[in-house]
């Protein structure tokens, strides 16, 4: 059987948004199946690219991006309002994926997707506990199950945020949304269409 493709994201992006409403329906059309992995998009820029200037401060690029992404939505045919860059710490979010995708991988999927909604398409950034586990309760966590509010800011929870950032930038991740299929990186949304072309081939 064929390796699943590894879907880095932050919740933060919206590129990130637009791909993870594509990315398993075209791996099943060929037969894989998806691993989402979240990490913490703000941890690399600044650790590994070393970028500390708010993103939309940036010359040029930052008045480029804000049209990029109404236009992306456009092409996507998805809804987009945006919570704002600056509006939204996504590292509770990204702790209770993981929680969750400890639990159930496919629920986790489900959350992850309720938060996307929440900051990209209501424009409401899930930043507090409360909210993120409104999300999740809307994704099927069950209180009984998992004490998300608490959990998530345990130290356990921080490190393994921190592990699965350091394991996406040992994999060559630098930016959300990445594709690993056997071994080749793709980044952002718009390679879907090169992921589609690899899988077609099966490679080049």
């Amino acid at each position: 059987m064929s390796a699943p493709i590894d879907f880095y994201f932050d919740f933060l992006s919206p590129y990130g948004y637009f791909a993870s409403t594509r990315i398993d329906a075209l791996a099943a059309k060929y037969g894989r199946s998806v691993r989402w992995r979240g990490f913490y998009m703000r941890g690399i820029m600044q650790e590994k690219l070393g970028q500390t200037r708010p993103f939309l401060e940036v010359p040029l690029k930052g008045e480029y991006y804000k049209h990029d992404v109404a236009r992306m939505a456009r092409w996507f045919g998805l809804p987009y309002k945006s919570g704002g860059l600056s509006n939204f710490i996504s590292a509770n979010a990204l702790r209770a994926f993981w929680l969750i995708d400890d639990i159930d991988r496919e629920m986790a999927k489900r959350f992850a997707r309720e938060i996307f909604e929440w900051h990209h398409v209501r424009a409401t950034p899930p930043n507090t506990p409360e909210q993120v586990g409104e999300a999740a309760a809307n994704a099927g966590l069950a209180p009984t199950r998992l004490d998300l509010a608490a959990a998530m800011q345990q130290d356990e929870a921080k490190a393994r945020l921190r592990s699965e950032t350091d394991a996406a930038a040992n994999a060559g991740v630098w930016g959300t949304p990445t594709f690993i299929v056997d071994g080749e990186p793709f980044w952002g949304a718009d390679r879907l269409y090169l992921v589609e072309d690899w899988l077609r081939r099966g490679g080049w």
